[in-house]
């Protein structure tokens, strides 16, 4: 009995994994947001680039300047993961989408692993143009980004923007709606945290300031890398577990 059960649980995994790709790729606004955070991630390392060269800004390493732009970039990732979250509740798909897949379970371990693997090389791509941009911008008056440091900024780089954009589709799917999930995530990221950073001690340990030291230089009161990367890992797990409860429970 185990060993059918099994077949057809791995069966029904593959078709799920099958069905969500489709329906992200053919997700008009996929390569929509994605396109607009790769150029406007462009246009911002070309910014941060010129006014490091001018002396506007105290940065002075160019992995630093390259990666700068993220801070702002990481919208684009945020608004992805919701739309990939709530682009079935406007139009009422999610219930074809569960007469299809009734184990829900399932079709959210599915969805979460596609958008995973969609969101991995595009952080990988995004961060990389902004490094190229300064690269260029700056020529040979900079010295070349040694290779550890690069794959180690990278790989801290990456990991967050899949994380954070992970954290940002579970709230998605719970709150189910674009625009009320899309204000929550930015007003907090954008507005709240940073007040909050600089007001008291403990805000370290929240998910964007314990996140940010995977690729950003570290303050001196700031978390260990490793430390501020398991902390934004429970967090998204936190977040992905409340999602995966209220959808199992709720009544759609």
């Amino acid at each position: 009995m185990s060993a059918p059960e099994a077949r057809s649980f791995g069966r029904e995994l593959r078709l799920a994994i099958a069905a969500e790709l489709s329906k992200l790729c053919s997700l008009p606004t996929t390569g929509m947001v994605l396109g607009s955070t790769f150029i406007v991630n462009l246009l911002l390392a070309l910014a941060f680039s010129n006014a490091a060269l001018q002396g506007i800004v105290s940065i002075d390493s160019a992995l630093d300047i390259g990666l700068a732009s993220v801070s702002y970039a990481q919208a684009g990732f945020m608004v992805f993961g919701i739309l990939t979250a709530c682009s079935e509740y406007g139009g009422g798909q999610i219930h074809t989408t569960l007469m299809a897949m009734p184990r829900r379970g399932t079709q959210l371990a599915a969805a979460l692993l596609v958008l995973t693997l969609a969101l991995i090389p595009a952080a990988i791509v995004v961060s990389v143009s902004g490094l190229l941009v300064t690269q260029m911008y700056y020529g040979d008056t900079v010295s070349p980004i040694a290779w550890d440091e690069l794959a180690t900024s990278l790989a801290g780089v990456t990991a967050y923007l899949t994380l954070t954009t992970l954290l940002s589709a579970a709230i998605g799917m719970v709150l189910r709606r674009m625009l009320p999930a899309v204000a929550l995530v930015l007003g907090y990221y954008f507005v709240a945290g940073p007040l909050i950073r600089d007001a008291v001690p403990w805000a370290r340990y929240l998910p964007d300031t314990a996140g940010v030291v995977l690729w950003l230089p570290p303050a001196d009161d700031a978390l260990q890398p490793m430390v501020g990367g398991m902390l934004l890992a429970a967090w998204t797990l936190c977040a992905i577990g409340i999602a995966a409860f209220v959808y199992r429970r709720r009544d759609m």
